[in-house]
């Protein structure tokens, strides 16, 4: 079950009234457009965005007789054109939570932890390179560039010469093999693992990239007083977010200074909120 991160935080940081129209960039299972939709009520609606197949037909299921939802299967780098097709106007609040749900973990086997064998493919949708593809095909040079700027991992070069020797013996297809190639390398210190698959996924997704994307098109489809919350997982997309704030100063509004964190009560419940980071904006 997909439990959805900061949620207090996200409700508050958003402050809207009855009947806005809200954007949930990152649907998922709906975890936050669920309360949201209370916020908004009695005629406020909420477009949802989600990029994965399989969750966006459980969401459809879920929400299928609400008729202030309305949900669409594409990614929220493609924004501007998913607001423009479903004429959805007069924007109050957009949120963004980047990364992956609980059930791409525990559910989609698509190696999306280190803790379970499944296949290497970490794809949210069909767009992106499947992770098994980028261990057997990319040069030394690319995989290091990925695990040391998505991973901050300090052993990346010899992370990336261990790939290479494997991979021309056999090729690596599941997790495991990627354990077993990074256990060789970083022997007990697991606690690298998360970040590294965490690194392979970003580069199969391009999801800092998509991030970049995405920022301006929201702002631009606010109103003005509108407000975009942006959850983060990864110090790269946190940094993005203050990168386009800074760049946009003088047409927006920081909410909170410093970013907002899940408190010990939260991570204590839900350990994978743990690195969260929540930013909020406001459209002047």
């Amino acid at each position: 079950m997909h439990v959805p991160v900061l949620l207090k935080e996200v409700i508050e940081g958003l402050a809207l009234s009855e009947n806005d129209n809200f954007i949930d960039g990152t649907f998922h299972l709906g975890g936050h457009s669920e309360v949201i939709l209370e916020e908004i009520k009695p005629k406020g609606k909420v477009l949802g965005i989600e990029i994965d197949e399989s969750i966006f037909k459980k969401a459809k299921e879920k929400f299928d007789k609400n008729k202030r939802v309305f949900l669409v299967n594409d990614s929220y780098v493609n924004l501007k054109n998913i607001v423009f097709k479903n004429n959805f106007n007069d924007v109050s609040g957009i949120l963004l939570d980047v990364g992956m749900s609980s059930w791409h973990i525990d559910e989609s086997n698509r190696g999306f932890t280190f803790q379970k064998d499944e296949p290497l493919n970490m794809l949210f949708s069909k767009e992106g390179i499947p992770v098994e593809d980028i261990l057997n095909n990319y040069p030394k040079e690319e995989l290091e560039r990925v695990l040391r700027d998505y991973g901050e991992e300090k052993k990346a070069r010899k992370i990336a010469e261990a790939i290479l020797k494997q991979r021309k013996e056999k090729p690596i297809k599941t997790t495991f093999d990627l354990i077993n190639i990074i256990k060789v390398v970083l022997a007990q210190n697991t606690h690298s693992y998360p970040k590294i698959f965490q690194a392979f996924r970003i580069e199969a997704n391009k999801e800092l990239e998509n991030l970049r994307k995405v920022l301006p098109q929201a702002l631009e489809i606010l109103k003005k007083g509108g407000r975009l919350a942006v959850i983060s997982f990864h110090s790269g997309e946190d940094r993005i977010v203050k990168q386009f704030i800074k760049e946009n100063k003088t047409c927006l509004e920081i909410v909170n200074k410093k970013p907002i964190v899940p408190t010990i009560e939260e991570i204590k419940q839900n350990p994978r909120s743990r690195s969260a980071k929540l930013r909020i904006i406001i459209k002047k």
